[in-house]
């Protein structure tokens, strides 16, 4: 299983800052993706299971915070079904989370993808879930330097402030479930 850790900042914008932002970045091709989200026995509210699925492809990711940031552990998977991979098995029983493995929520993101200069990604997000669509830009590090500052130079083409957004995409979208 892959193991990186996770550096990315990212803000929510409104729709007209989004739109003026990409202009930058054009053209646009969005990519369809949608995040399923799974909890396990016992609950969890440090670690997350998802399984993203782009083009019936599916990616199992584990994330969970520690000290020094957000681990992510990945694997390519042939379905949305995780728990009949042998070693996501042994690594989430090693986790301590067992079955059952419910979905409790799934969110369908539009991202625009942009390389910039070998150090990051830069997404465009249009986030839909549970009848509420936003708008994010993440900032995903993919080699050292000052990402903060990177960041916030490309927001300020379209004279954005970053405003930290300290909620995740599952987080979002799982305060929205109504019961």
């Amino acid at each position: 299983m892959k193991q990186n850790l996770e550096i990315e900042l990212k803000t929510l914008v409104t729709k007209s800052q989004f739109e003026q932002l990409i202009q930058f970045y054009a053209p646009a091709h969005f990519v369809q993706q949608t995040n399923h989200y799974f909890q396990s026995s016992p609950k969890s509210t440090t670690q997350s299971i998802r399984v993203r699925e782009i083009n019936q492809s599916y990616l199992f990711t584990y994330k969970k915070k520690t000290e020094n940031g957000v681990i992510e552990y990945e694997k390519v998977i042939p379905s949305l079904a995780f728990d009949q991979d042998p070693e996501i098995m042994t690594f989430l029983n090693n986790c301590r989370l067992f079955p059952p493995y419910n979905e409790v929520g799934s969110l369908t993101t539009e991202r625009h993808l942009v390389n910039i200069n070998n150090q990051a990604e830069l997404c465009f997000d249009i986030n839909h879930y549970n009848g509420i669509t936003d708008y994010e830009i993440e900032y995903e590090v993919t080699a050292p330097h000052e990402h903060h500052s990177s960041f916030q130079e490309i927001l300020n083409q379209a004279n954005i402030e970053f405003i930290p957004n300290p909620t995740s995409k599952v987080k979002r979208c799982l305060s929205t479930i109504h019961n």
